[in-house]
């Protein structure tokens, strides 16, 4: 079924509804600038009566009828103020998306460098995150927690489970992960409508929800009250209220009132003052958490008025309102957290003091975390799961050309692609075909510098990175197992570690070994870049086919890059089944002028007289 049948085209409906919004907005604000002058006119118009009517000159009936009639105008005003700021939000979010799409603002300018995981096996070798990065071109979601979201399936093959971090794994769960959060991301595919919702949440574009803000919260253990405290403290504040209340009705007389309320004071300030240091860590943890709590609750409150048809989105739904009404658990806390957060504001300062409003704010909120802070890291991974599903799917809809992968059902390792491009360049890239498999194992790209080897291996790791998550990928076909990558492209120096950039080298290698043999039913696809580059040609030639050998032993297909072409005698082996290709010019007069193109065999070509031309040098 193709669910955007229907859908206008992003390169279409963008710049329609961009124009839309400006016309709005300008309407917006023409009439709020009218109201505003009006609103001004009329308090001058006032003025000029009130004199006029202390003057003794006219009556009061014109000044209460210009009164009324500017008052009457504020609530119009307030209103189209909201118009005017919704619709230059909205305008914002679809300028944003058509800088997307007509390549002028490609990156969200958030990089996504906290999330990063020391020794991952591709993060930095494929620009995952980073400046222009995987991340940065695919970060549309709303909140931190949601950016998180997408940098986890962006690093990690399922929750909880690091691809290439070892531990055996079935092939067809896997499969049916991905396949799942692909029957997703094409249901939100056409849904601009539930992306501008996601966009407008909270009350400014600029409210964040920091992705760790939550979990700090969550993680500090809150602090147990015991029952005659938290006892005392409603009967004491009760008492307090109550009798305050009967006094200022007469029903009480006060000489009878004030005693007993003096009373209930100083056993309620006793009580509070023992509680005061569990009670402050708490308040002060907690005062500006009310504004951030909105935003998430609003969210959820969005998903559970959708009604999803993928399965995926539905468990996620059910996640968000399990155990209990997550929506209504969470309007409960928000209002101890506004207490928190007005309890020393001057209009409610006193009777703050007076009921100790911030000791039971804290009680209350203790309560809380302890019955459904672990319910809550629960919706907060749901949550975060669905923006990054919807970021996904803003990027499919945003690439029309893109193909969704076949995801193969089988224990062989395959990698194939028609046209595969890497989805950072621009649209006009160089496109190549790809396949490794059971026939072909291993790819040994000979060439020179700048002829396009290392964007080649990041073009495949890339793709893969973006069908494991289960979005299309630049390519017009292709097909593909479930597979684990590791890539071995810029490593580098580390003056801080000692490390040189062949340990390191070394290091990953090890790792992608460690990953081919644990992975179970999932294979390995392996990219390196350049193998062991800091060593002399003949360590070189053995290290590089003993860990190919290995590789290949354990069902890994993948791609190694060389200068030396000493190494491409490794596909003079039929066991290893590799196949010798290359990048260089097509031009045999002018070996610089590269077409980036993969062509079959080794490389024969030199351009050493050229890159020394390239620096002044006669030769």
């Amino acid at each position: 079924m193709n669910m955007m049948a229907d859908v206008e085209p992003a390169v279409t409906f963008y710049p329609a509804r961009l124009a839309v919004l400006d016309a709005a907005y300008k309407r917006y604000f023409s009439r709020t600038d009218a109201l505003q002058k009006a609103m001004i006119a009329g308090f001058v118009l006032a003025g000029v009566l009130l004199y006029l009517l202390l003057r003794g000159v006219v009556t009061g009936t014109p000044l209460l009828v210009v009164l009324a009639a500017t008052v009457a105008v504020i609530p119009l005003y307030l209103h189209m103020m909201r118009l005017r700021d919704r619709t230059l939000r909205l305008f914002v979010h679809y300028e944003l998306a058509v800088g997307r799409i007509d390549g002028t603002k490609t990156q969200s300018g958030n990089t996504g460098e906290e999330f990063r995981v020391e020794g991952h096996l591709y993060e930095r070798d494929l620009n995952v995150l980073g400046a222009d990065s995987l991340f940065g071109m695919l970060d549309t979601v709303r909140t931190g927690v949601g950016q998180r979201g997408l940098a986890k399936l962006l690093l990690y093959r399922d929750a909880g489970k690091a691809r290439g971090a070892g531990g055996a794994r079935d092939a067809g769960d896997i499969r049916d992960a991905i396949l799942a959060r692909r029957a997703a991301i094409e249901e939100l595919t056409g849904r601009n409508d539930l992306r501008e919702r996601i966009a407008m949440l909270g009350p400014s574009r600029f409210q964040q929800v920091p992705a760790a803000f939550f979990d700090k919260w969550l993680d500090e253990p809150a602090p147990v009250f015991h029952r005659a405290g938290r006892v005392g403290m409603v009967a004491t504040t009760t008492v307090v209220a109550l009798l305050t209340i009967l006094g200022l009705a007469h029903v009480l007389p006060w000489d009878v009132a004030r005693p007993n309320i003096v009373c209930a004071l100083a056993i309620q300030a006793t009580i509070a003052l023992t509680l005061r240091k569990r009670v402050l860590p708490l308040l002060e943890s907690s005062k500006s958490i009310s504004a951030q709590m909105q935003l998430f609750r609003d969210g959820l409150e969005l998903v559970q008025g959708e009604n999803f048809t993928s399965q995926r989105l539905r468990e996620l739904k059910q996640v968000m309102a399990t155990p209990g009404d997550a929506v209504r658990l969470l309007k409960k806390i928000q209002q101890q957290f506004v207490i928190v957060e007005q309890r020393t504001k001057e209009w409610f300062l006193i009777p703050s003091l007076l009921l100790c409003a911030g000791t039971h704010a804290a009680i209350s909120i203790a309560m809380w975390k302890r019955r459904n802070a672990a319910a809550m890291m629960l919706w907060l991974t749901a949550w975060a799961e669905f923006e990054a599903l919807s970021a996904l799917a803003t990027y499919a809809y945003e690439h029309p050309e893109n193909t969704y992968p076949e995801i193969l059902d089988e224990g062989t390792a395959v990698f194939e692609a028609t046209t595969l491009a890497h989805p950072l360049l621009p649209a006009n890239a160089v496109a190549n075909d790809v396949a490794l498999n059971a026939e072909t194992r291993v790819y040994l790209i000979s060439g020179s510098n700048m002829a396009g080897k290392s964007t080649l291996l990041r073009s495949v790791g890339a793709n893969a990175v973006l069908a494991a998550t289960g979005a299309p990928i630049r390519a017009t076909r292709a097909r593909m197992s479930p597979l684990v990558i590791g890539a071995s492209i810029a490593l580098s120096d580390s003056l801080a570690e000692g490390r040189s950039k062949f340990l390191a080298e070394v290091e990953r290698l090890h790792a992608i070994l460690e990953a081919a043999r644990s992975a179970g039913e999932v294979r390995v696809l392996f990219l390196i870049d350049e193998i062991f580059s800091g060593t002399n040609s003949l360590d070189r030639k053995v290290a590089a086919e003993a860990v190919t050998r290995a590789l290949v032993g354990h069902g890994a297909v993948g791609a190694l890059s060389t200068h030396d072409l000493t190494l491409t005698e490794m596909g003079e082996f039929a066991e290893l089944r590799a196949v010798n290709v290359h990048m260089a010019s097509a031009d045999a007069s002018d070996p610089l002028a590269f077409d980036y193109r993969l062509k079959p065999g080794v490389n024969q070509s030199s351009n050493a007289l050229a890159i020394v031309r390239m620096m002044g040098i006669g030769v």
